[in-house]
């Protein structure tokens, strides 16, 4: 099939675009700015991420993974703006080509976060359950809302913490090769975690699917607390994490922002569950000891 996809050169995209290339897929990348892939398997087009270019071609799937980074040290109002309005503009055009297509595709894939049930949740968490209201939660709502307009089949995987090489667990690997790694807040919060590579099989399972649509909680069917991944990690790179830091202090520290360290969600995959989804990496010690060992 041939494929558009947005975000193709971020952390889940450069490891998307191998594997739709090897089930066969053609793929086509929209980029901000120009590129060319020295293989030519991958084909580039230079977009502003407002708007399709013009004389794009049809597609039969579009994913989009567009976005600014949520995870930035302070949330000032620019910050925010740039966060929700990059996300919108990018699904819009989407949208509207999906819309104003007399061949539209099959399938629109819009990406979305767990974030969207909120930041304070002990509990488990599936697909059914209301959006919250922190900024977090408003944002991917809006993100989703905008996604929905399409009139096409429509997956919204709501996405997890993404382990991998680099992404978020690069950084907090180095905190704790520093020896300052530790619980944040209670340590109580959920911490919805993914391996790389289940989320790039997801990815590929939503495109052979020919029934599948709206949210999916694209996370690991195994649920812990952020006291829990931890303690994993450490034990995984061999060092100790003896840190506490209060939620009080998070918030002095990051303002509005540190809800990502102290808030959590103990989301469950139900959907994919449903779907007899085969996880790769179901627990989180042994993705971690596959991500560092290879």
């Amino acid at each position: 099939m041939k494929i558009l996809l947005t975000g193709g050169t971020g952390f889940i995209g450069k490891q998307l675009v191998p594997a739709l290339i090897q089930a066969g897929h053609q793929v086509t990348i929209l980029t901000r700015s120009p590129r060319q892939d020295a293989t030519k398997a991958i084909d580039y087009l230079v977009w502003d991420g407002k708007q399709m270019p013009l004389g794009i071609g049809l597609y039969d799937v579009v994913i989009n993974l567009a976005g600014s980074t949520i995870a930035r040290p302070r949330w000032t109002a620019s910050i925010k703006k740039d966060i929700l309005q990059s996300r919108i503009d990018a699904t819009r055009a989407c949208v509207d080509y999906l819309n104003n297509n007399p061949h539209p595709p099959r399938l629109f894939i819009s990406a979305s976060a767990v974030g969207y049930y909120g930041s304070l949740h002990t509990d488990e968490i599936h697909e059914r359950m209301k959006a919250g209201k922190d900024f977090p939660a408003q944002v991917t709502a809006a993100w989703e809302a905008e996604a929905r307009k399409a009139n096409v089949r429509t997956i919204l995987p709501r996405i997890g913490v993404v382990l991998g090489d680099g992404g978020a667990l690069e950084a907090m690997a180095r905190i704790y090769r520093w020896y300052l790694g530790g619980r944040m807040g209670t340590g109580k919060q959920g911490f919805p975690w993914i391996h790389i590579e289940d989320v790039v099989r997801a990815i590929v399972f939503f495109i052979e699917s020919e029934t599948l649509e709206g949210p999916v909680n694209l996370v690991a069917p195994q649920s812990i607390d952020q006291q829990r991944f931890s303690n994993a990690l450490a034990k995984e790179m061999g060092v100790s994490a003896p840190w506490v830091i209060p939620t009080f202090m998070l918030k002095l520290l990051l303002g509005e922002a540190s809800v990502l360290l102290w808030g959590g969600q103990k989301a469950i995959p139900r959907v994919l569950q449903r779907e007899t989804f085969r996880f790769q990496f179901p627990e989180i010690e042994g993705a971690l000891h596959n991500i560092f060992n290879g």
